[in-house]
């Protein structure tokens, strides 16, 4: 669950913490955009469905500040991050 994502953290270096807050922050975004995308999907309110799209937009605009942020944060994830990116042709 999010609310213990972040519990244990007494021994984990601030660089790893960091790292660690980014993730959960993300999860956090992607849940939201979850969240927003099912319920524009149950309403037939069409100002409803527009609002709650527009919610799910931003967070995903979220995820990706974040993603920014952990690929320069985390050495090995930009690696494997490039390496995936360039071996799909």
């Amino acid at each position: 669950m999010l609310s213990e994502t972040l519990t244990k953290v007494e021994n984990t270096s601030q660089k790893d913490l960091d790292k660690e807050i980014l993730r959960a922050a993300m999860i956090a975004e992607l849940d939201a955009i979850n969240l927003y995308e099912q319920m524009s999907n149950l309403t037939k309110n069409k100002e409803i469905r527009t609002i709650l799209l527009d919610l799910a937009r931003q967070e995903k605009v979220h995820v990706a500040m974040f993603e920014t942020v952990l690929l320069q944060a985390d050495e090995e994830f930009l690696m494997i991050y490039a390496d995936y990116s360039l071996a799909r042709k």
